[in-house]
């Protein structure tokens, strides 16, 4: 197994999917004159906030890996132990745990947002909070506003609480109404120059 990319980085640990492929068994193929094959377990590696970089390995082949880079002490135990309880968890659940809160279950964002975050690769609004400039690209219009949603909902929630995240919910709730007002307004100046033109040609006519 080759060495990860540099960007599946300690302090901001890589997305870490598990499946169960086929993989064939060569010498047994050949001595029965069949495809004869075996369930292999595989880890797929996706660095946080990028949708084009993905490693795949098989899991017994990783663990290995990592076990031998930790007791040469190139990676730290606490990043070890998550990648084994990550696939500890795959085994007994068939789905590694999202440490944080999911995009999904954010109550500050619509549909289009969250499809929008989690096509570019960010699952939990603690990835957003963090994300760099080439990981808000792939998100899209409005990425730098998402992150400072997401940080401020990160601090509302970790200095007040639940009042403090209500307050910080209002907040952004005004801002939204005072944005729909805006719009609303433009678009009645817009019907009422429409009129306007309309009444001017039909007293030419």
């Amino acid at each position: 197994m080759s060495n990860m990319p540099i960007t599946l980085m300690e302090d901001a640990p890589p997305y870490l999917d598990f499946e169960v492929g086929l993989k064939e068994k060569r010498a047994e193929s050949i001595a029965t004159g069949r495809k004869v094959y075996e369930d292999v377990e595989k880890v797929i590696i996706t660095p946080m906030g990028d949708n084009k970089t993905q490693v795949i390995k098989e899991c017994d082949e990783w663990l290995a890996h990592l076990r031998e880079r930790r007791h040469h002490q190139m990676i730290s135990e606490k990043y070890l132990e998550f990648c084994e309880s990550s696939y500890n968890n795959w085994k007994m659940k068939r789905k590694a745990p999202v440490s944080g809160t999911p995009i999904e279950a954010w109550p500050q964002v619509g549909p289009a947002e969250v499809k929008a975050i989690l096509d570019a690769n960010f699952r939990t609004v603690e990835d957003l909070a963090r994300a760099n400039d080439e990981g808000l690209g792939l998100i899209g219009m409005g990425a730098r506003t998402l992150k400072k949603k997401a940080t401020a909902y990160l601090l509302s929630a970790k200095k007040g609480g639940a009042a403090s995240e209500k307050m910080n919910s209002l907040e952004i709730k005004l801002d939204t109404v005072i944005d729909e007002k805006q719009k609303m307004e433009t678009k009645i100046a817009q019907l009422e120059a429409q009129l306007a033109a309309a009444s001017v040609t039909k007293s030419e006519d």
